[in-house]
């Protein structure tokens, strides 16, 4: 148990198994859930989700922060260099959605695979639809195009190989792929060679727009796009002409530059994409472990132990401490 009172403040309603672990420790949880930051100045741990930026201003305003929690994989919200300037540990939780955003990334790929956007608006419509405009086609025997095969890939691959498909990947970082996954030279060769394509990789400058204009072209017109990973790493505009002029046969969209779209995003009334709502890791078994992973890496922090999920390592001998007991 700590030695003193800490003071944990979140925008996430936390599951109860979360609180369950928080309370055994000598904690005063604040659960902010409108956007506000009252309360952080006061904060010794915040754990939050995707809305709220890690910026030096933040830090600044949040002397007493010794770790800062993303529920999550994505941290690109998070200054990483400022967090280490200010003594502050960054951790995320890149083991807690990866189920669940693996299962979501296939059923993505299986909903444009057989044209069920525009069989489900016909649907709503009135319409009984049957005929070349709904025709679509199995995954089974198509080759699908991993770009990047971290831990969400791995099992993307691992899914897709039960549905019989072909699985390459391009990840010059991977040391090894799974068994059955082949490895190819560049981004070039997997979009021209691929049937499904699904991005698996961190939004960074180096990362934005990976898929534009021109590697769009490369693509087979039959092949579809799936995007799980983050809105930035596709160029929409690039998107929305490539479908219009059948030039990729269909999309899957989890996530959108910026967040959330405009309601008249053309991209949404397109009948080749299924979109959604950043949902992809937003299941009851993917907040549990989400959750139960940030309560333990903040109670390590305020414990002074190695958090598992140290983003910012080299801050460790010289983070924040918390204050002395009375």
């Amino acid at each position: 148990m700590n030695r003193f009172r800490s003071n944990i403040w979140t925008d996430i309603d936390l599951v109860d198994e979360a609180r369950q672990l928080l309370a055994r420790d000598d904690v005063v949880l604040q659960v902010r859930t409108d956007a506000t930051l009252e309360g952080t100045e006061i904060a010794d741990a915040m754990i939050v989700g995707s809305r709220l930026a890690g910026t030096a201003e933040l830090f600044a305003k949040t002397p007493r922060l010794q770790v800062l929690a993303r529920c999550g994989i994505g941290y690109d919200r998070i200054d990483l260099g400022a967090a280490t300037a200010a003594g502050v540990c960054a951790v995320n939780t890149p083991d807690g959605p990866t189920e669940s955003t693996a299962e979501f990334t296939i059923a993505l790929m299986l909903m444009v695979a057989r044209r069920m956007q525009p069989a489900i608006m016909g649907m709503s419509a009135g319409k009984w639809m049957q005929g070349p405009s709904i025709i679509g086609f199995d995954l089974a025997g198509k080759r699908l195009g991993l770009v990047g095969c971290g831990r969400i890939g791995r099992r993307v691959a691992e899914l897709a190989l039960a549905l019989r498909m072909e699985v390459q990947a391009f990840d010059p970082p991977a040391p090894t792929l799974p068994g059955g996954v082949s490895r190819v030279p560049s981004l070039p060769a997997l979009l021209e060679s691929s049937d499904v394509i699904s991005l698996h990789v961190p939004s960074t400058p180096a990362t934005r727009h990976l898929l534009g204009a021109a590697e769009l072209s490369l693509c087979r017109p039959t092949a579809i796009l799936i995007n799980t990973a983050r809105g930035p790493l596709v160029d929409e505009v690039a998107l929305l002409d490539a479908l219009r002029n059948r030039r990729l046969g269909g999309a899957g969209l989890d996530v959108w530059e910026p967040e959330p779209p405009a309601m008249d995003h053309p991209l949404l009334a397109c009948p080749e994409v299924v979109a959604t709502p950043h949902m992809a890791g937003f299941t009851r078994e993917g907040r549990r472990r989400s959750h139960a992973m940030a309560v333990t890496q903040v109670l390590q922090v305020l414990r002074g132990e190695l958090p598992t999920h140290l983003l910012n390592p080299e801050v460790w001998p010289h983070r924040r401490m918390g204050a002395e007991p009375v």
